[in-house]
């Protein structure tokens, strides 16, 4: 059931336009009930004044050392962003890699740390 939870936030967060802080809390909620003993930042109002930073910071606390590859178009009002996260941007074997896209840089993070995350959770 885990899993099924963590794919009905990755649904809802590929579906969304834009980052809240409801959203970022229930994110934060489905990735801490599918792995209770890991650490993946705060909730709270940042999420609202600043998603990117939110996102970043969730990426960051969560996995520590991992390279962030992001890829879009800063001049549009809705963009369309990539994001890689690595365990390491120097070598192409990594064990698990996370792929986001998005309408914006924060959607595209926390999508590619859902789908991580999923495989993770079904292995």
């Amino acid at each position: 059931m885990v899993i099924n939870g963590l794919t009905d936030m990755l649904n809802r967060v590929s579906q969304a336009r834009d980052l809240d802080a409801e959203l970022y809390a229930d994110v934060i909620s489905a990735l801490q009930n599918a792995f209770p003993d890991e650490n993946f930042g705060e909730s709270g109002a940042l999420a609202a004044r600043h998603p990117t930073d939110a996102a970043l910071h969730m990426v960051n606390t969560h996995l520590p050392g991992w390279s962030i590859t992001l890829k879009g178009k800063a001049h549009e009002a809705d963009g369309d962003w990539s994001c890689t996260l690595r365990q390491s941007d120097s070598r192409d074997n990594d064990a698990m890699i996370g792929v986001g896209n998005g309408p914006t840089l924060a959607l595209a993070l926390l999508v590619a740390l859902l789908k991580l995350n999923v495989r993770r959770a079904a292995q």
